[in-house]
């Protein structure tokens, strides 16, 4: 699961969570490249990535967590009302 935190969210945390396995999360840097993997991505109308994206470095290269456009179509998903834009963000279990 990824959940987006600003900062100071991630310092109301800490406050009441000072120690142990989360807050040893919390605290860790982004990786010094983060920005140039995030940066070399070409994305597209149906492929975007967040400026503040998880990257997940490697011997060579790095993952990095993007959003790819998902038509209803494409699911097999009826297009109607009840599928209408959302401001809820919901994790797939794939």
């Amino acid at each position: 699961m990824w959940i987006r935190l600003d900062d100071d969210e991630v310092a109301l945390i800490l406050r009441s969570v000072p120690d142990g396995k989360l807050a040893e999360r919390l605290k860790v840097s982004p990786h010094p490249h983060s920005k140039a993997y995030a940066d070399a991505v070409v994305t597209s109308d149906e492929l975007e990535v967040d400026p503040d994206t998880l990257i997940s470095p490697g011997g060579n290269g790095a993952f990095v967590m993007s959003w790819v456009w998902v038509y209803n179509f494409q699911a097999g998903i009826a297009e109607d009302s009840e599928n209408a834009d959302s401001n809820l963000y919901h994790s797939a279990m794939v």
